[in-house]
């Protein structure tokens, strides 16, 4: 970093935070030996990291929430944070299993994904409504939804679900699948729903 005029430090764009180290909390996409590396998805903001098992640790089950927080008392199954993992080189059990764990970490909060999403989304221009993110729903779904919505919202998956005559949860996570595997995908509703923080 250099000392700018006023003597204080400029930061460069490169020394952005770190988004892993508030992450306490996440969930196996894959373990396939006990030695090897755990592939895991990160609650809330959904990056796929890997991370190194302690020696001692069982195989972890797909679907299983782990402590990787940098409490290292409360680590039970997490030595090291490896980093992130590259999309291109999951395994296809890892590949299949990510859109799976992620629909259960969205149906697990209903409060974050319906009151910031499903209740509140809007359009994203004239043509286009938020809700037609979400794959195979166009703009007369998009505005049949709205409709279903009304003033209130929705207050759990299951209303909405019966309402739009849709698996919200699933089609969200698929959402979400697709902006993991292609970064270059606009706009993103990772960003705009859990990574703004970072």
């Amino acid at each position: 970093m250099r000392n700018d005029h006023r003597g204080g430090q400029r930061r460069n764009s490169r020394d952005r935070p770190d988004p892993l180290l508030k992450v306490e909390w996440c969930r196996v996409i894959d373990h396939p030996e006990t030695d090897a590396a755990i592939v895991v998805v990160t609650e809330p903001a959904l990056h796929v990291i890997r991370l190194r098992p302690k020696p001692d640790s069982a195989i972890q089950m797909v679907g299983d929430r782990i402590y990787m927080g940098i409490d290292h008392a409360q680590r039970d199954v997490v030595q090291d944070v490896l980093g992130f993992a590259r999309i291109r080189d999951l395994s296809n059990a890892a590949s299949i299993e990510l859109p799976i764990v992620i629909q259960q970490i969205i149906e697990d909060s209903p409060d974050v994904f319906i009151q910031q999403f499903f209740n509140r989304a809007g359009n994203l221009s004239l043509k286009m409504h938020a809700f037609e993110l979400l794959p195979g729903v166009g703009n007369k779904k998009a505005m049949e939804m709205v409709a279903s919505r009304g003033r209130v919202g929705w207050e759990n998956f299951a209303q909405l679900d019966e309402d739009c005559n849709i698996n919200a949860a699933e089609l969200l996570a698929k959402r979400f699948v697709s902006e993991i595997e292609d970064r270059g995908l606009q706009p993103r509703l990772l960003d705009l729903l859990l990574r703004q923080d970072e």
